[in-house]
């Protein structure tokens, strides 16, 4: 069953918590009390159609609704998520993960965890901030109608977002065969949860950009074409 914007906004979360995540890069909060998604939305002066594209993609895998995407409302949300990813979640969980490695006696060891989270973070931050320079100037460039049609690649693009997850695998699979934590063992263990919770928040924001977002350029370009 697809959510609507008849649907509350409450009932949706306590279903899917998932979608907490989704709220604040709409700029949404929380104190909606029984409202619909349409009034939330309204409210807030949200693009109902591309909240709830994401949020029936994030609940159930739903891509058909692409075509109610706002390309601009999007690139707002992928902006706030960059963000969230850059500026709060990366540094916050290299916190602490140097916490829990300076209580290893193998330095060796607390080095090599440090360095492939290094390693990683440093490629996500850098697709963040390709996306933010390239893809959504051209974005932003398809959307006011701007003969930008040659301009990237879109298929392309897709595949690039398998190429940043190589050293969070390596990563986690020191911790889980090699990372001694008798002494913080809830620690360790909570940071390796919040990984892997990081690795499935990005994981499906990459494909929300794949499956919804360069679906609606792509039809966007298409348009575009056929008014030539």
């Amino acid at each position: 069953m697809k959510f609507t914007e008849n649907h509350k906004l409450g009932d949706i979360l306590s279903e899917h918590y998932q979608i907490l995540l989704i709220l604040s890069r709409f700029g949404l909060s929380l104190g909606i009390g029984d409202q619909t998604v349409g009034q939330v939305c309204k409210a807030k002066g949200v693009n109902t159609g591309t909240f709830l594209a994401v949020v029936n993609y994030v609940a159930s895998a739903d891509s058909t609704l692409y075509h109610q995407v706002d390309i601009k409302a999007m690139i707002g949300f992928l902006r706030e998520a960059h963000l969230y990813y850059s500026d709060f979640k990366i540094p916050e969980l290299r916190d602490k993960l140097v916490s829990v490695v300076d209580s290893v006696s193998d330095t060796t060891l607390s080095a090599l965890v440090i360095r492939l989270f290094d390693t990683y973070a440093a490629a996500v931050n850098r697709h963040l901030a390709y996306e933010n320079k390239v893809l959504f100037d051209y974005a932003d460039r398809l959307n006011s109608g701007q003969d930008a049609i040659g301009d990237f690649d879109l298929p392309n693009f897709i595949s690039q977002h398998d190429n940043i997850d190589t050293h969070l695998v390596e990563l986690k699979n020191v911790m889980i065969r090699y990372f001694p934590c008798a002494d913080k063992a809830r620690e360790v263990h909570q940071v390796l949860y919040d990984i892997f919770g990081f690795e499935a928040d990005l994981r499906c924001h990459c494909d929300i950009e794949d499956s919804l977002f360069i679906p609606a350029l792509v039809e966007r370009q298409r348009n575009l074409a056929s008014k030539r």
